[in-house]
């Protein structure tokens, strides 16, 4: 048994490691949005009219977005300067994550309507996730899991100990 248990995990590994290393590019692909991260600010507010006139101050150097953002916006984003992040790409709400998909670092947008706010957005870093061997042991493990859990799903719910011993 002591050997069994030893062994268990090396066999576990190199399962994983063949069934799922060839396919683990592709999967990357498909992941990447979501795997990629970015660090920007936001101001918002309900006000259009105030809206604009904070994106001609920050566009102007009138005043800096963090300034614009602490006194101004109207979310907890104020509390950190307008700055949030890193988080995934897909995070923000998804018209704010395509306009960060699109953007080059530091890019000002013009305010835009989101709900019911104005928000005015820049990009201040992304952070494209790379293919390194962290990744593909985490995308692997992640493959692992997601097999694991349809398998356990086709067998159907497990029957607690106690009926299983009433029925012997």
């Amino acid at each position: 048994e002591l050997q069994e248990m030893a062994v268990r995990p090396l066999l576990i590994e190199k399962f994983k490691q063949e069934t799922w290393r060839p396919k683990v590019d592709n999967y990357f692909l498909t992941r990447k949005a979501s795997l990629d991260h970015v660090v920007y600010s936001l101001v918002r507010t309900k006000n259009p009219a105030l809206a604009n006139e904070l994106y001609f101050r920050i566009l102007e150097g009138e005043q800096s977005f963090g300034e614009v953002a602490r006194n101004f916006s109207e979310g907890p984003e104020s509390k950190s300067d307008g700055v949030l992040g890193p988080v995934p790409l897909s995070q923000p709400h998804p018209a704010i994550s395509k306009l960060l998909s699109v953007s080059k670092a530091n890019q000002l947008w013009t305010p835009r309507p989101l709900a019911e706010w104005m928000v005015i957005i820049r990009l201040e870093q992304f952070m494209p996730a790379q293919l390194d061997e962290s990744m593909r042991l985490r995308l692997i493990n992640e493959l692992f899991e997601t097999w694991v859990t349809e398998q356990v799903s086709k067998i159907g719910p497990l029957q607690p100990l106690s009926s299983v011993s009433a029925i012997s």
